[in-house]
């Protein structure tokens, strides 16, 4: 409980005591890596280094969700999600040959081993970087470890990466036939092997099973919602269909919101990107559900506005602003705010001074063209 109280108190001010570092030390979790190689990218939450030579893991790690993530040379990153218990030790065993996390999962035994030399492992764990923690917390608060075991990857670890794990066409059908071999045999009867291509001439290519996060389906927008007697879509019954699915858990639904994006900003995962846009753009454009999901709404803006403070300018105009998607949607939001009858005046507060901050940040209009 003291360990609660102290990580609000330093949460709110910024400030460590030298109780909560104490208390850190002894009840934080700990990530040990075998195997790690000098100079590899490593990274946990909103911080990343380049791996000095004894560097063996982070120590004083605070209980909760974060995502660790590295990488080798400019090869992709690999990344998972962890929700750490207090004085939890995580191993994991690094591939050279292969690049990748190897997929076990360390035993008791082992656990109770480094746990016992923890006093002359100390000077190769690096502390957690808590400068960045409040950021970090500010962009997952809702990520639960219900929401991670829902979304992450089915394979052992749940590992993450931008480079997605494929398999071709044929090799997936093969896998299924009960002699896969034939399915590349060429000779007198069957004088061209098996090849799927798209209508470029490319392989077909399907994400390996497992290798595929879990994201929820957004509904898509049917012919009865474009009725041309509506002034606009509304896609509240799309909002309330993808709630259903998540048995109406609004801290779910934020926590996929969440998660999305830190995937793309740490993970470098444009899949992340993609739902995430996908969940912005559902939502920008509910009218009905401004009124009787009021709550969520408040949320989302206070989600968004951690978010957007967090990215770099650069990277604002660069990325969330292509093709003026971010734009145009908050635009149509913060018209919706304003224009739909019965609207919470803490919302409509809420939204104008997020637009105003937008504005300001950013130097964009979010005003929707005169008609």
């Amino acid at each position: 409980m003291a360990l609660d109280t102290n990580m609000q108190s330093f949460l709110a001010k910024g400030e460590m005591s030298q109780e909560l570092a104490r208390e850190l030390f002894e009840r934080g979790g700990f990530i040990v890596f075998k195997n790690f190689e000098e100079g590899m990218e490593f990274g946990i939450d909103y911080k990343s280094w380049n791996v000095a030579p004894k560097f063996i893991g982070l120590k004083m790690i605070p209980p909760g969700v974060h995502f660790i993530y590295i990488s080798v040379k400019d090869a992709p990153r690999i990344g998972f999600f962890h929700n750490f218990k207090e004085h939890e030790i995580l191993v994991r065993t690094w591939s050279k040959e292969n690049e990748d996390f190897i997929d076990d999962v360390s035993d008791s035994v082992e656990i109770q081993r480094i746990r016992a030399n923890l006093k002359n492992l100390d000077r190769n764990l690096g502390p957690y970087p808590y400068e960045n923690y409040r950021s970090w917390i500010s962009l997952s608060n809702r990520i639960s470890e219900k929401t991670i075991k829902r979304l992450q990857p089915k394979n052992k670890l749940g590992r993450i990466t931008g480079q997605s794990e494929v398999i071709t066409k044929e090799e997936e059908e093969a896998k299924q036939s009960s002699d896969p071999s034939k399915m590349f045999v060429v000779d007198r009867t069957k004088q061209t092997r098996v090849r799927y291509v798209d209508t470029f001439g490319l392989p077909i290519m399907n994400v390996k099973p497992g290798f595929e996060i879990n994201f929820s389906e957004v509904p898509q927008i049917t012919l009865a919602d474009t009725n041309l007697k509506r002034a606009g879509i509304d896609s509240s019954e799309r909002l309330y269909k993808l709630l259903a699915s998540l048995d109406n858990d609004i801290n779910e639904f934020l926590g996929e919101f969440q998660y999305a994006f830190v995937v793309f900003l740490m993970g470098q995962v444009y899949e992340g990107f993609e739902q995430w846009k996908r969940l912005i753009h559902l939502l920008c454009s509910c009218t009905s559900a401004l009124v009787s999901r009021a709550s969520l709404f408040k949320e989302l803006l206070m989600i968004l506005l951690f978010q957007l403070k967090e990215c770099p300018d650069d990277f604002f105009h660069d990325v969330l602003a292509k093709d003026n998607f971010l734009v145009s949607t908050l635009s149509l939001l913060f018209a919706n705010v304003e224009d739909t009858s019965g609207v919470d005046s803490e919302l409509l507060t809420k939204s104008r001074k997020f637009k105003a901050y937008l504005s300001k940040k950013f130097g964009v209009g979010f005003d929707l063209p005169e008609d």
